[in-house]
Parts: C-alpha cells; sequence; structure tokens
C-alpha cells in the first residue's frame, strides 16, 4: 500500500509557469505537484490528512538536470501541509528530462520511540484476553509489521487508549472483511499520535465502532472504540502496535512493553492470555 509511479518529460523550456498534480492511487492523500518556468522545475509535496502525519520518499531519473535547492529526502509531512522538496534546473543548453516514482507511509521517520514507556493493556481494567499473534507472526506480523500483538475478543468489545495521545486519523465506516490481501484497506481504525511522534494503531474496529474525535487529546484508558472484524482478518480480534515513518512503502513497527501483573512483557506468545491492571 501508499505507492504511486508517476512520469513526468519535459525536453522544451516554455517562459510561463506549467504545474502537473499527481497523487497516490488508492488514497489520494499525498501529491507530488511539479511546476516548471524556464529550465527549472520545483517538486512540492502535500499532505492532505489533516493531523496525520507521513514520511516521504522520492526517486528521481533525470538528464541534463541537477538539485539546485532542497535535499534528497526521506521527507516528513505534517498534517495537512504543503512544502516545498527540492527544486531542478538545466545544467548546460541541450534538451533535458526527468521521471520520478514516490512511495509514503504513516509516521515521522525522525520520531524516536520512549523505550522506558510501558503501555497499558488495549483494554478495560480487570478485563484479560488471548494472544493470537504477537511478534513474527506467519500470518501478518512479519518484516516491517514484525512487532505487532493481536488480542483475540468478541466483536464490541470497549478498546482503551494503551498511551496518551492525540487522535490524528480513525476510520469507522467498512464493513468488510476477510483474510485475504484484498481486505487489507478495509479494516476500521484509531490512531494515536504520542509525545515522542511516535503513532499507535488500533485495528479492526467494527463498522461505526469508533468513540472518539479528530484531534482529541485523550488519557491512557480513554475508550476509544469497539473491537470487530473489518480488514485483513481471520476472525473478531483487535491489532496493536506502534509505528513510525520508514523509507520503504510500509511504517516500520517499533519495539514495545505491555505492564502487566507480572511485570513488564514484550512480544507476548502466542495463546498468552493477559490481563489489564490498570
Amino acid at each position: 500500500m501508499f505507492k504511486r509511479l508517476l512520469l513526468a518529460l519535459a525536453i522544451v523550456t516554455p517562459s510561463f509557469a506549467v504545474a502537473d498534480l499527481g497523487c497516490d492511487t488508492k488514497f489520494q492523500k499525498v501529491c507530488i505537484e511539479t511546476v516548471q518556468s524556464g529550465n527549472a522545475i520545483a517538486f512540492y509535496a502535500e499532505n492532505r490528512y489533516r493531523l496525520l502525519p507521513v514520511t516521504l520518499n522520492i526517486e528521481l531519473d533525470v538528464t541534463n538536470l541537477q538539485r539546485t535547492e532542497g535535499s534528497s529526502g526521506p521527507f516528513v509531512l505534517n498534517g495537512n501541509e504543503r512544502v516545498l522538496l527540492f527544486t531542478l534546473s538545466q545544467r548546460r543548453n541541450a534538451a533535458w528530462s526527468y521521471n520520478y516514482t514516490f512511495t509514503w507511509s504513516r509516521g515521522d521517520i525522525t520520531a524516536r520511540h520512549d523505550d522506558s514507556y510501558a503501555y497499558r493493556l488495549p483494554f478495560a481494567q480487570g478485563k484479560a484476553f488471548r494472544v493470537g499473534q504477537s511478534c513474527n507472526g506467519r500470518f501478518t506480523h512479519v518484516g516491517a509489521h514484525r512487532y505487532a500483538v493481536d488480542f483475540d475478543m468478541p466483536e464490541g468489545t470497549p478498546i482503551h487508549a494503551a498511551r496518551d495521545g492525540v487522535v490524528v486519523d480513525l476510520k469507522e465506516d467498512s464493513r468488510s472483511g476477510g483474510p485475504g490481501e484484498d481486505y487489507q484497506d478495509q479494516g476500521n481504525y484509531v490512531i494515536l499520535q504520542h509525545a515522542d511522534r511516535t503513532l499507535a494503531q488500533y485495528f479492526h474496529l467494527r463498522p461505526g465502532g469508533v468513540s472518539v474525535n479528530l484531534g482529541d487529546r485523550v488519557r491512557a484508558g480513554t475508550q476509544l472504540g469497539y473491537s470487530g472484524n473489518t480488514g485483513q482478518s481471520t476472525g473478531p480480534h483487535l491489532h496493536f502496535d506502534v509505528i513510525r515513518g520508514s523509507k520503504t512503502v510500509k511504517s516500520e513497527t517499533l519495539p514495545f512493553r505491555f505492564a502487566t501483573g507480572q511485570g513488564a512483557v514484550r512480544c507476548p506468545p502466542r495463546g498468552t492470555t493477559l490481563r489489564a491492571v490498570r
């Protein structure tokens, strides 16, 4: 997901400005705009999410052009932000051309996780649920997604914030779910941003199952919504992970610890039952 290929070619040098806009094909949320003026092309990026930060990476293939302003990235865009990435200019008096590809992922690649923090379990105090899939699980917790935990639970189970944060994105309009990759983008969710700019993702909520609003500041323990079975899922459960942006198309999951009655637990084994103590 979050991948877009766009080709631009120019071998003329008009005296007026020419703009071209291309957005990711799936979500139309992250866009690249090129503005050509004479022999120079300015590259702008726009993040159309209201609050969700994203990391963007762009690859160039150019002929007779050089970067005269900006950097090579990766670039972090805050919510609802449009920024100049860089400018390309003609090197010598001859035809020039360029093409580019870009990818983006949720989160800020520069975020540094507070490893001293122990997360609450993401359900109500006193409740206990079985771990259905943990870190490096064979179904979906592999590669960049390896640090994640799934809790088996009935649909409609209240879901609670594991850490203080701000609601930066949410989805609750999907009624689709199943084991295939075709369902990957159909899961309902809530995403919180923490003080260290990492993000916590609470996935597979039921339709209409979000209890908070975009921009809400919530404390650990606040109810966020209700579990479900939407998205890529083999049965009712809650998926929880902590991420930051990445240079690739997938956000990077980060190691984290849960606070339990037996002490802090990292990557609880599949089949373990954990009870929320606070």
